[in-house]
């Protein structure tokens, strides 16, 4: 009990800092000497119950992603993406050393700032005029492409940022910063991993993106993409799934809840 106290007592010293997110796992940004460091502690996934199912499949030799394994091998994972993605010249933010003693011994991860737009505040700004959206975009969608170009090259599954939604890339110092690689498996092969990443980016722009503007967005990012096996992977992982009515009823249900989430198949049509 004492111990839990005072781990309580060392992470709530930097309540102040907490940064409002929507993941599981604790973000701040700390003032040290003249600059801010980004510190993230990581803790249990939640919902809880389909976690701990997790890690307990994990344990009797299921593998599992990296978002439901425990917090020190997520840091680690992620530790090692960071390392990989700056050591070939791309943006990201630089690991720093701990610089909080009373947090040795946690789970934890300390890196450089970044301050600047995420994605998604550049899509849905009302100051910005639609060129510099545009702009912005097509800095994004040559990036990912020459990325993805050099992971099938060099058959390098690491080179993807399979969470890249838009509150994790971030325009800063004229750069395309990449951050949050808490997801993953490891295991897959370089196109399922490209696949994963370009839908998870495709269908959170989207849904930032008003309806007008969805179809000139996707041909921007149609113009600078060009890898068919992805395009191909796309159209299997849809539609060539089985239970096609099931994943088809599921859709149609996730719109009527919410008309503004955005289906497979709706990013097929786009795509198309």
């Amino acid at each position: 009990m004492f111990l839990k106290k005072d781990k309580n007592d060392s992470i709530n010293k930097f309540a102040e800092y907490r940064i409002n997110s929507d993941q599981t796992n604790a973000a701040y940004k700390i003032p040290v000497k003249n600059d801010f460091v980004f510190l993230k502690i990581y803790g249990s996934k939640y919902p809880r119950l389909k976690y701990e199912l997790r890690k307990l499949l994990a344990h009797i030799g299921f593998r599992q992603p990296v978002e439901y394994r425990p917090p020190e091998k997520r840091r680690d994972h992620e530790v090692a993406i960071l390392c990989h993605w700056s050591a070939n010249g791309y943006a990201v933010p630089h690991i720093v050393n701990n610089p909080f003693h009373e947090l040795l011994g946690f789970p934890v991860l300390t890196t450089t700032f970044i301050e600047g737009l995420t994605l998604r505040q550049v899509l849905k700004s009302s100051f910005m005029v639609s060129k510099e959206k545009a702009e912005n975009l097509a800095a994004l969608f040559a990036g990912v492409a020459a990325r993805h170009h050099q992971g099938f090259a060099s058959n390098d599954n690491r080179l993807f940022h399979i969470d890249a939604n838009t509150r994790n890339i971030i325009f800063a110092k004229k750069a395309v910063y990449h951050v949050d690689f808490e997801m993953g498996r490891p295991w897959e092969p370089v196109p399922v991993c490209a696949t994963r990443e370009v839908l998870k980016l495709l269908v959170s722009i989207a849904e930032d993106t008003e309806l007008s503007a969805r179809e000139t967005v996707f041909r921007l990012f149609k113009k600078y993409y060009a890898q068919d096996d992805v395009y191909m992977n796309i159209v299997k992982s849809v539609k060539g799934r089985p239970f096609q009515a099931i994943h088809r009823y599921n859709s149609r249900r996730k719109k009527q809840q919410d008309s503004n989430k955005i289906t497979l198949y709706e990013v097929l049509q786009y795509l198309s």
